[in-house]
């Protein structure tokens, strides 16, 4: 990777790790949430190279976890996990719990078949505290992170 490029896309990682951050400062995390989400790749610059996915990868794990800390006080009362998708403009982590709106919770993860080892998040997602799971859909796969339960 050239200097110029790295020193771009090294901004670009800060300014939507900034924007994640900012938006976890506006949650009142005592509220309930259905199925609340955010991106930490708004423009999609994660699939625009293969070296960028790994940051991007990243950065989905960090905010899961910053999503978890601002939460863990209420238990099981809220649940937090990350999507990863092969278009990284997808990539989400959500905060869902109990909520008037009627949405189903805790949220089921249908079809998610969880211990999915095969996966590039091997390097990222620490296994003594976190699970990824696998989703096949008819279209594509979709790759889930969670607290392991």
């Amino acid at each position: 990777m050239d200097r110029r490029y790295e020193k771009s896309i090294n901004r670009y990682w800060e300014k939507m790790e900034a924007r994640c951050r900012e938006a976890f400062k506006k949650l009142d995390p005592n509220e309930w949430f259905d199925l609340w989400h955010t991106h930490p790749d708004w423009d999609g610059k994660g699939s625009s190279r293969p070296e960028n996915r790994p940051r991007c990868d990243e950065l989905t794990y960090r905010m899961l976890k910053l999503a978890e800390s601002i939460t863990e006080h209420r238990g099981n009362d809220v649940q937090c996990f990350a999507l990863v998708k092969e278009d990284t403009m997808e990539n989400s982590i959500y905060i869902h719990s109990d909520n008037p709106n009627g949405s189903e919770f805790p949220f089921q993860y249908e079809g998610v078949i969880w211990g999915y080892s095969k996966s590039r998040l091997g390097q990222v997602v620490d296994p003594e505290s976190h699970e990824v799971g696998l989703f096949e859909g008819d279209t594509e796969r979709t790759l889930f992170i969670r607290k392991k339960p």
